[in-house]
Formats: structure tokens, sequence, C-alpha cells
């Protein structure tokens, strides 16, 4: 059985996810910040999808201590990793240039960029158990690498001249505003254009090992919050974006799955939008963009020090 890792998985997109590879067969080792939620979420999908092997663990995505030990209680469970999805995030949303601190900054950036980084970290520990000691100096030329430290690795072949080495795939759940900016979102922005360079390094440091790594340039996602929307809110939502319906929670988790099957062998270091088309959008910048989008609305508490969703 193949096993996986999802954060921040109890509900939306997260938990979406932890559902498909469940379906597929998958073993399920998910995080949330409440471990409670987590456990429960575990026992649910056992009950659902009885082949799947479930785990439930407390994990704050913002503190390296905790996802090491996450790991660990992968490690201990399953004994080894086949694909990782950092999914957790900070959404930093009421954040802007003016009104942010240097903890509001940290907050945002741990919870995302710095979580990505150690997650993968981690990840790749119990992808690849013979290079463990070596985690971060890979080999990179021929079967009998030097090692910046000194030491050597060996990669066998096959007949084909092919490596035969541990393989294994890391998903990020990246954003659209990795790549555009918007108002009152600038750690956001910043934290995910983070993810996207973490993504490129992981790509050319882990290919020797098999080892891919890819992120997923999310947008116009339907979560829990379009419970509390009117049609009419929901009608101006989808008007903005050209293929005029959202994206679902579904749709990202089959991208995983995707990314995470051997049909994705050869695909690594992209960075790919699942996001209803918003990220090819040009929009007029609105310099009154506070007062004039009641969808908006939120952000004129951003000058009031009201910040900082997580999900």
């Amino acid at each position: 059985m193949k096993t996986v890792l999802v954060t921040g998985a109890v509900r939306n997109t997260g938990l979406a996810i932890a559902r498909r590879f469940a379906a597929d067969g998958w073993g399920v080792a998910l995080t949330s910040r409440d471990a409670a939620a987590a456990e429960a979420t575990a026992r649910a999908l056992k009950a659902e999808f009885p082949q799947c092997e479930a785990l439930g663990i407390g994990m704050d995505p913002a503190k390296v201590a905790d996802i090491r030990a996450a790991f660990a209680a992968v490690r201990d469970r399953f004994g080894s990793l086949d694909a990782y999805v950092n999914n957790a995030a900070n959404l930093g949303v009421g954040y802007s240039v003016l009104n942010s601190t240097e903890a509001d900054w940290d907050a945002v950036m741990n919870a995302n960029a710095r979580a990505a980084f150690f997650g993968a970290q981690e990840a790749v520990k119990l992808m690849d158990q013979r290079n463990v000691a070596n985690v971060g100096v890979l080999p990179i030329t021929n079967a009998n690498s030097q090692l910046h430290t000194g030491k050597l690795v060996t990669l066998e072949t096959g007949n084909n001249g092919n490596w035969q080495h541990s393989s294994g795939s890391l998903v990020f759940i990246s954003s659209c505003h990795a790549k555009k900016a918007m108002p009152a979102r600038i750690l956001y922005t910043a934290s995910k254009a983070a993810v996207g360079g973490i993504v490129r390094s992981l790509a050319v440091e882990l290919g020797p090992l098999g080892i891919r790594a890819n992120a997923i340039l999310a947008g116009a996602i339907r979560t829990d919050r379009w419970d509390g929307f009117s049609d009419e809110e929901i009608a101006k939502r989808r008007a903005r974006w050209p293929i005029g319906r959202e994206t679902t929670g579904d749709q990202i988790a089959a991208m995983c799955a995707f990314l995470c099957s051997d049909a994705a062998a050869t695909i690594t270091g992209a960075e790919i939008p699942v996001d209803s088309g918003i990220g090819v959008c040009l929009l007029a910048n609105n310099p009154n963009w506070m007062e004039s989008d009641p969808d908006n609305a939120k952000y004129l508490e951003a000058t009031k020090n009201t910040k900082g969703t997580k999900e």
C-alpha cells in the first residue's frame, strides 16, 4: 500500500485531497492544528473507505518541531512515504505593506514557506531510506558521485542504463497569488512565490533520487466560506472567471492524484494552474479597492489590525 501525508486535511481542499487518496487505496496520514479533529477525520476516512489505513496527527505547520514529529509518527505507523501534499496554510488576509509587523511576517512565512521547505526535507528522509544521513547532498553526476560531505553513495543501474532508485512525489498547494498580486495579501503573495522557488530547487536536487516536486497554483476555490454567500454574490464571483465556474476541492485533489501517479513520472519543477482561468486574466487596477468592492469589505479592517485567516 502506498502512503501519503496531507497537511491541513480536516476540511475544504485538504479533506478532498485526503478522501481522494483514501478512495484510491492509499494509506493516508493527515494533519491539522487541532489534533482531535485530525484523529476524527482519520476515523471517518477509515469508516468511509474500509481498505484505507488512516492516521490523524496534530501539527502546527509554523513549528518545525511539529513537522518533524508528524513525520516521525508517519514513519512509526507506515514505515515509509510515497507522496507528500503540503496543503496547510496561513491565508494572510488583511496584511498590507503598512500594517504588517515582524510577527505577522513570521506567522505567514513560517506556515507557508518554511513549512514547505522543512516538510519536504522530512518527506525525503522517508522516501529514500538509503540516504537519510545525507539529505541535501545528493549525487548529481554518475553512479559513484563524491558527495559534498566526502562520503560516497552508489546508485545501481539496470540493464537499460536507467537509474534504479527510490521514487516519490512532493506536491505543494500553492496559489494564483504566487504569480499575481492584490491589495492586503502581500505576505501571502510573498510566501507562495517562495514556494515556487523551493519547488524548482527541489526538482533539481531530488531528481537524481527519482523524487519529483510540483506545485498547484490553486484559485477560485469553493470552500465552506461560500455557504454564507447569496446567489447574487456567487454569480458575481463566477462572472470574474473565464470559465464561469469555481474550482472545487475534488478538482484540486484530482490533480494531486495525477501528480503522484506514474502518468506524471516526468513532470517535475512545474507550477500548474487549477484556478478556473483566473491566473490568465489581466484586470484593471482599482486604487479605491477597499471601498468599491463589497466582497473586499473585510480589507477595510486591515487598517484596524484585524488580520490573518488560517486554513
